[in-house]
C-alpha cells in the first residue's frame, strides 16, 4: 500500500532529484488519512494550520471571498500534488482549501515535515522549491488573467492543468480528469460562466480540445498551447 509520504515523494521527484534515502524517510512520514466532502474546507482562513494536505484522490481548490462575498479561485490541484508545503512556515491562513469534488487527503504533522527539513538537504531544498513553484503559478494565474482574451486564457488554463496531469501520472488516452463546473472555471479565470460557456463552444469549434462531463481531453497540444500563448516553463517540472 502507497503512504502519504510516499506519494509526497513522487510531487517532490517532478521538480528535483530526490536521494533514494530521502525517499524512504519520506515515505515513512506518519500520516492521517480523511475523506473530504464535496465543497467542504479542510484550511480556512484564518485557521493555524498544523499539518501538510496531500490529495490522494479528487479535487482540490484554493480560494478567497472578497468583502462582498465574492469568491476568487486561486489554483486547483490533482491527486499526488501537495496544495499548502507554505503552512510550515506561515502562522495563519489567508485562504481556505477545499474540495471541489468528494476527495480523499492525506495529512503530515508539521513537527515530522520540520525534523526532514532538519536533517535531509536535499528534501529541505524540494520542499522550499515546491512553494516558490506555487507563489510563480499565482503570478501566472495573475498575468493570465488580466492579460489575456478569454478564448486564449480558457486554453492556458487547460495546458496548464493537462501539463501538471501529465506529471503526475494522470494522463491516459490523451486526457485527464477535471471534475469541474464551468462556474468554478469562471471563478479562476474572472470571468461569468456564460462567458466560459459561450468561450468552451468557440475552442471545441478548433478541434485542438474537448471539456465535457469531467473530463479534459487534448486533440492538439500545439494548437491549444498557441492559442494560450502557454509555455510550461513557471511550473519548473523534471519530470
Amino acid at each position: 500500500m502507497t503512504t502519504v509520504g510516499e506519494i509526497l515523494a513522487q510531487h517532490l521527484a517532478c521538480i528535483g532529484e530526490l536521494p533514494d534515502e530521502d525517499r524512504a524517510i519520506l515515505a515513512a512520514l506518519p500520516a492521517e488519512e480523511r475523506d473530504l466532502r464535496r465543497l467542504r474546507d479542510t484550511l480556512k482562513a484564518g485557521e493555524r494550520p498544523t499539518h501538510v494536505v496531500v490529495v490522494l484522490s479528487g479535487f482540490l481548490y484554493r480560494y478567497t471571498i472578497g468583502p462582498e462575498g465574492a469568491r476568487q479561485i486561486h489554483s486547483f490541484y490533482h491527486p499526488t500534488e501537495a496544495p499548502c508545503l507554505e503552512t510550515l512556515y506561515i502562522d495563519y491562513m489567508d485562504n481556505s482549501l477545499g474540495a471541489v469534488v468528494d476527495s480523499r487527503i492525506g495529512l503530515i504533522p508539521h513537527e515530522a515535515v520540520y525534523r526532514v527539513i532538519d536533517e535531509r538537504p536535499e528534501a529541505r531544498k524540494l520542499l522550499w522549491r515546491q512553494t516558490l513553484v506555487q507563489a510563480a503559478i499565482f503570478r501566472q494565474w495573475l498575468v493570465r488573467n488580466s492579460n489575456l482574451p478569454a478564448h486564449a486564457s480558457l486554453a492556458n488554463f487547460f495546458c496548464e492543468l493537462f501539463t501538471r496531469a501529465r506529471a503526475a501520472g494522470l494522463v491516459k488516452d490523451g486526457g485527464c480528469d477535471l471534475p469541474l463546473t464551468q462556474e468554478f472555471v469562471a471563478e479562476a479565470l474572472g470571468l461569468t460562466p456564460v462567458h466560459v460557456n459561450r468561450t468552451l463552444k468557440v475552442l471545441r469549434e478548433t478541434g485542438a480540445v474537448d471539456w465535457r462531463s469531467g473530463r479534459l481531453t487534448v486533440k492538439d497540444w500545439t494548437m491549444l498551447a498557441d492559442m494560450g500563448d502557454f509555455d510550461a516553463g513557471y511550473l519548473h517540472l523534471r519530470c
